[in-house]
């Protein structure tokens, strides 16, 4: 009898090397392409011939959750737990990485914990679970400590387990959203450990340009395009830093300058956003799921970009509703009353400005970039400066910086309408 109670079923040595053939070919099938429908098929084949192979079980939730039906993962990942057998750390783990994805972060810190109890001899790979699962719930001093201690556990095994768990750290202390003081040593380390890493390649890149130093992180991006030259992100990196470049190598600037400007602070926010989708189009996104049907009526229509001109509009705010009724700001529920301005509006501002007109006299003589994004029909603006940062500008006043960016402001309305927030420990 199995420690789940099931008896295995008698097979013959042919029967029996049909069903783990299908078994393997399930598992293959899984690594090469997670949503194909023989894997259903093969998965329940076997459990009806062998009950107890209940990996099966954990395979099939996989797909599942692959395919898009979380609820259905859930369910089967929960009932294999609940048979206690040899699956019931397998099924934990991965409904804990299920939770986790979901953002239920909460849930997946319970599970990782139940890992850990259950398996006191657990790797060093466990122990960086835990401390992801402490980050994702702002236990960030903690969380820390446990990657440390994970590494330090890893180079008692040898060098080459060593390196694995410097990378694993740098990664998680990525994926979670840690700071960039904190970060960027522990890439270096990873780095140094291992130069082939091509994801902490990126980031190390994008660690120099926080750490205003173009020229390292420009031969940074060019040996990954020498590696690999179709590598979109280190040409994105590339042109972010030629940004800092340029201005500086025609005296329009200095590198002190672009530290006022918040220039290194926006170029890691650009990496940071492409692979956790945290952007402005995915906080859009994110609030069409949740918009209240009031604020949604008050906005106008998608603009065409073609349509566009050279205003200083946001192009992803206005592709996605070119503005909003005037008087409809308090349908936000935000501090300040502010709507989305139109194209159009924007252009009449900018044209403003330009003539210095009346209380857009002190915009002409601003050198920095800004994009017009907010109105209070009040004489206040909300702008996004250069840096990304968000401003409320006011001819009664000086510039307050409202949010990070934009697309936080707009993550900060979607969780005030139930949604979920996408940024690790906002």
């Amino acid at each position: 009898m199995n420690g789940n109670g099931t008896v295995p079923l008698p097979h013959d040595d042919a029967e029996r090397s049909s069903i783990e053939h299908d078994r393997d070919l399930a598992w293959e099938l899984y690594d090469a392409q997670p949503t194909h429908p023989r894997i259903a098929e093969l998965a329940q084949s076997v459990l009806s011939r062998e009950p107890a192979f209940t990996g099966m079980i954990n395979l099939l939730a996989l797909h599942r959750e692959a395919c898009g039906e979380i609820a259905e993962a859930r369910r089967l990942l929960q009932g294999l737990m609940g048979r206690r057998d040899h699956q019931f750390l397998n099924a934990v783990k991965s409904l804990r990485d299920l939770e986790q994805a979901e953002g239920n972060f909460a849930e997946a810190l319970r599970l990782t914990e139940i890992v850990l109890r259950e398996d006191p001899e657990a790797s060093w790979l466990e122990q960086m679970e835990l401390g992801a699962a402490l980050a994702y719930t702002g236990q960030r001093e903690r969380s820390i400590q446990l990657f440390d201690e994970a590494v330090r556990s890893a180079a008692q095994l040898g060098s080459e387990e060593h390196a694995l768990a410097l990378g694993q750290r740098a990664t998680r202390l990525w994926a979670t959203m840690a700071p960039p003081e904190l970060i960027v040593p522990a890439v270096e380390q990873a780095i140094e450990a291992d130069p082939t890493d091509q994801m902490l390649g990126l980031v190390l890149g994008f660690a120099r340009l926080y750490d205003y130093r173009p020229d390292d992180a420009l031969a940074q991006f060019h040996a990954l395009l020498r590696e690999d030259p179709t590598l979109h992100t280190a040409h994105v990196g590339v042109a972010l830093t030629r940004g800092f470049l340029t201005p500086i190598e025609r005296g329009d600037a200095t590198l002190e300058k672009m530290r006022e400007l918040g220039s290194g602070e926006f170029a890691w926010k650009v990496l940071r956003d492409k692979y956790l989708g945290t952007g402005l189009k995915d906080a859009l996104a994110a609030l069409d799921r949740v918009m209240p049907d009031a604020l949604a009526a008050a906005l106008h229509a998608p603009l065409e970009l073609d349509d566009a001109s050279q205003a200083s509009g946001l192009d992803d705010v206005l592709e996605w509703h070119d503005g909003q009724m005037p008087g409809t700001g308090v349908l936000w529920g935000a501090e300040g009353n502010f709507r989305l301005l139109s194209h159009a509006e924007v252009a009449e501002t900018d044209a403003a400005i330009e003539a210095a007109e009346g209380a857009f006299a002190p915009w002409a003589s601003k050198s920095d970039y800004f994009w017009l994004i907010a109105t209070d029909d009040e004489g206040r603006y909300l702008l996004e400066a250069m840096g990304g940062r968000l401003f409320c500008w006011s001819s009664e006043g000086p510039d307050v910086e409202i949010a990070p960016s934009f697309a936080d402001w707009v993550w900060d309305r979607v969780v005030a309408f139930g949604g979920r927030d996408a940024r690790v420990g906002a």
